[in-house]
């Protein structure tokens, strides 16, 4: 049979022949294929006829074509097609839940147990030849509804199935915590209940066994009838605590419960109480408080937890008189470890308004000082000061935070001191002398005085770090509010602590105030030597419409310093800000403020960041005139070498420094430190930097460099090379031995993927090991070996190991042109590189012997 488009090319031929001659192929918007007629009747079997096809009838481009290959696809797609359906022919023959099936080997071996043993069950007691049910098909992600659906068809199937065959059911051994009901249409959920109680028991851990148990309960509860009323309270027990982290299916638990007329234990009560307050609904958890107090107030079982819970709510709920009146009838003991209940309360009357509720409030804490005494602790005094200065009772929370620091320092000063000597008092203050009508009466200015000594920077200074490094950032704000109306000025390091905690907290709200209080610092640093104005200053998108300001920022600010400009700067690098950057720069200017090394390192990085080489360095040799660098500046200059001693990444900057350079440069400047700051430099080095430099000088193929940058680093910062730095350096020798000079950029990284890099890699490596061994041999002698020597001659050890190879490797090279490898050339060349990178005559480990020479012979 002809293919369509052969025919319909013939009759396009047709009709081209028998149109006006003047028509020509161009003039159709579609080019049709034309091919020459097929011949039905040709030659003997064995004849080979070829087909070609072509544009136009005068067209001289011919291209061979099989006219049968649609027809051959299509065949070969059938066959797939059937081949496939016959392998899902076999797989439906096999059972879906067998020990070997797809299914059953996919599970976790746990649950495989599981399931391997549940089946075992079902088979002893129904036969293997009865349905499987759906027990675990269906992931617990599909929904829900579609999957009860489903099961329900099946479980509804299977009992079906077992009544007409009269088949009587194996009465099977049943634990305390299982459910039973006779004759049931809905036994199999029951099962599956039963079966899911079953392995929460054996491991209540298990939170995939808790949601199991969660989904068949909901699933029995709307089929089976009077479901929950049939459930033993060992099962609901283990039910309960199942769910306990979730407070919506506590909820739900405890009304199914309540609305089949059961009573709830008391534990379950007080569960559900605070199921409901977490789920914010207050007022219904207060109901059920005062619903079940007739009833719990005569239990001794968890009163305790009844009346703290009754005192979370009420202070919650805005009404601190009634959890008052029901903390202090329940301490009727006056134990010590319960007044601690008080404090919430406390808090609650800071959050509300009037002169009253601050009598009442500090007649409380006195209360509470009374009955804890010298038991009263720091965390104490810091959730109350924290929470009276949320509440915005600023002089009621300085007060407290003097009774902290007047602590077992100075008795005289503390607030019990204070009200006992006002009322002319004996002895030690009791709870039951404090009262309202008292605290009136001597006047609360009185009783939270702050001793003169106290009104400094720095009494406020070590309560602002406190709260800053608790994370209580707003609440700082408010002691910075504190000591403007009593009329101690902030020092810009206590605003600066202030924008630097906003910064971390990281939400917009808290950025806004970080960025508006740094530029207001600014501003008024500016404005000591020239006039400018607010939105002069404010970078682009500081301000936010809407955005709350803390009052104290609307007083005159402390004018910023460098650390002001510093925070800033960290922000906008990590942010990737380069207009407010640039904008930042040239404020620091105008101030004439002389930048660190802190802010210089991060303009570094901020570049880094952009690879932007040139940039980087024209900033470092700008600013390094003025500022003195730090150990950090030179990690900063040796990440940006290894982007650009690695030829193959980037473009190469003539102006930036050797690695030679680079590192005499870094040890000049060590030089010239100060003892105890080289001291400190030589703790902050760390491995990192170690190995940084490192790679360098291998991205470089400098060996002279690196054997000598390796005693170097030894020497002065006490590092030596580790299996780390083996690598690295075996990596370089191997990658770049066969490479030449020319080789293009883009070739690199290939070149180090080919079988001869990986043979130069194995090679190397054997010549350590041999390196190695002549090392290990040569301590025999002396009756030692390896894993006897002390940690500094393992160093020096590994030292020589590394330091043999490159000297070896230099040989080699140097043999290219003399013929022979040459000791004492290798130990001149290495001897001019010491001077090269600032370290001359410092000692580099043994030269090259005879026993070492040709040992390599790079390819």
């Amino acid at each position: 049979m002809l293919r369509p488009v052969i025919r319909g090319a013939r009759w396009y031929q047709h009709v081209a022949h028998s149109s006006n001659s003047a028509a020509s192929p161009c003039s159709f918007a579609r080019t049709f294929t034309a091919i020459a007629p097929r011949s039905i009747n040709y030659g003997g079997p064995n004849d080979k006829v070829k087909f070609y096809e072509q544009d136009t009838l005068r067209s001289t481009k011919r291209r061979k074509i099989d006219p049968e290959a649609e027809d051959n696809a299509e065949r070969e797609e059938v066959a797939r097609e059937l081949s496939q359906l016959d392998r899902d022919l076999e797989a439906m023959k096999e059972d879906p839940f067998g020990p070997n099936s797809s299914f059953i080997q996919s599970l976790p071996e746990d649950e495989r147990a599981i399931a391997l043993e549940a089946l075992r069950k079902q088979e002893a007691n129904d036969g293997k030849d009865e349905p499987v049910t759906f027990d675990d098909v269906f992931d617990e992600e599909l929904d829900q509804m579609l999957k009860e659906e489903f099961e329900g068809l099946a479980l509804e199937e299977e009992n079906w199935m077992r009544k007409k065959k009269g088949k009587p059911e194996k009465e099977a051994e049943r634990q305390p915590y299982q459910l039973a009901l006779e004759e049931s249409e809905h036994s199999n959920y029951i099962d599956r209940f039963n079966r899911s109680l079953e392995r929460y028991a054996i491991n209540e851990s298990n939170d995939k066994a808790s949601h199991e148990l969660w989904k068949w309960y909901r699933g029995c509860r709307q089929i089976v009838p009077r479901f929950v009323n049939a459930i033993p309270e060992e099962a609901m027990t283990l039910l309960w605590s199942s769910q306990t982290s979730h407070a919506a299916r506590i909820q739900v638990l405890a009304e199914d419960v309540l609305s089949a007329g059961r009573s709830l234990p008391t534990g379950h009560i007080l569960s559900y109480i605070k199921s409901l307050h977490q789920l914010g609904k207050t007022k219904a958890a207060l109901d059920q408080w005062e619903i079940h107090q007739a009833g719990l107030s005569q239990q001794k079982e968890d009163l305790e937890a009844y009346w703290k819970l009754g005192v979370q709510l009420f202070t919650a709920e805005g009404n601190p008189q009634r959890a008052q009146d029901i903390a202090l009838a329940f301490m009727t003991n006056a134990n010590s470890q319960q007044a601690r209940v008080l404090i919430p309360i406390i808090t609650a009357w800071g959050r509300q308004s009037g002169r009253e509720a601050e009598f009442k409030l500090w007649a409380l804490y006195l209360q509470l000082k009374a009955m804890l005494r010298h038991e009263m602790t720091m965390k104490d005094y810091d959730q109350i000061s924290i929470g009276l200065l949320k509440g915005g009772k600023l002089n009621l929370a300085i007060a407290v935070f003097k009774d902290m620091m007047v602590t077992g320092k100075d008795s005289a000063n503390d607030s019990t001191t204070l009200y006992t000597a006002a009322l002319g008092l004996a002895g030690n203050l009791q709870a039951s002398a404090v009262s309202e009508k008292e605290v009136n009466r001597v006047s609360l200015s009185t009783l939270t005085v702050l001793p003169r000594r106290y009104e400094n920077r720095f009494f406020y200074a070590s309560w602002l770090k406190k709260l800053i490094g608790m994370g209580e950032v707003d609440s700082a704000a408010s002691v910075i509010e504190l000591m403007y109306e009593r009329g101690v000025r902030p020092d810009p390091k206590h605003l600066n602590g202030l924008i630097a905690g906003w910064l971390r907290e990281g939400s917009a709200p808290a950025r806004d105030r970080a960025e508006h209080l740094g530029w207001s610092m600014i501003k008024q640093r500016i404005d000591r030597d020239s006039q400018a104005d607010e939105t002069e200053l404010a970078p682009p998108g500081t301000r936010r419409p809407g955005a709350r300001i803390p009052q104290f920022m609307q007083r005159p600010m402390p004018a910023a310093t460098i650390e002001t400009f510093s925070i800033l700067l960290l922000h906008y690098t990590r942010r990737g800000e380069d207009e407010a950057i640039e904008h930042l720069v040239n404020s620091l200017t105008r101030t004439r403020i002389q930048p660190n090394s802190y802010f210089m390192n991060h303009l570094l990085y901020a570049e880094l960041r952009k690879q932007n080489i040139n940039a980087l360095w024209n900033k470092f040799r700008a600013l390094s005139s003025s500022v003195q660098p730090d150990l950090e500046t030179y990690a900063c200059l040796w990440d940006c070498g290894k982007v650009q001693y690695d030829r193959s990444r980037t473009a190469y900057l003539s102006d930036f420094p050797t690695a030679r350079a680079l590192y005499a440069e870094m040890i000049t400047w060590f030089f010239k430190l100060s003892t105890r700051a080289q001291t400190t430099t030589q703790e902050d080095f760390s491995k990192d930097l170690y190995d940084q430099i490192i790679r360098c000088f291998c991205l470089s193929k400098d060996l002279p460099g690196t054997l000598v940058a390796l005693s170097s680093l030894r020497l002065t910062f006490g590092f030596h090379p580790d299996e780390a730095t083996a690598r690295l350096i075996i990596l370089s020798i191997a990658r770049h031995a066969a490479v030449p000079s020319d080789t293009p950029k883009r070739r690199l990284r290939r070149l180090s993927s080919t079988p001869q890099s990986k043979a130069n890699i194995a090679y190397v490596q054997r010549l350590v090991e041999l390196l190695s061994d002549r090392k290990s041999a040569a301590l025999e002698p002396r009756g030692l070996t390896i894993g006897s020597l002390d940690p500094h001659e393992k160093e020096t050890h590994q030292l020589e190991i590394m330091t043999d190879l490159l000297r070896i490797v230099m040989g080699q090279v140097n043999a290219r042109t003399n013929q022979a490898p040459d000791p004492d050339r290798v130990e001149e060349q290495l001897c001019s590189v010491a001077v090269e990178m600032g370290v001359p005559g410092i000692y580099l480990g043994p030269k090259l012997g005879d026993e070492n020479s040709g040992l390599i012979s790079m390819r």
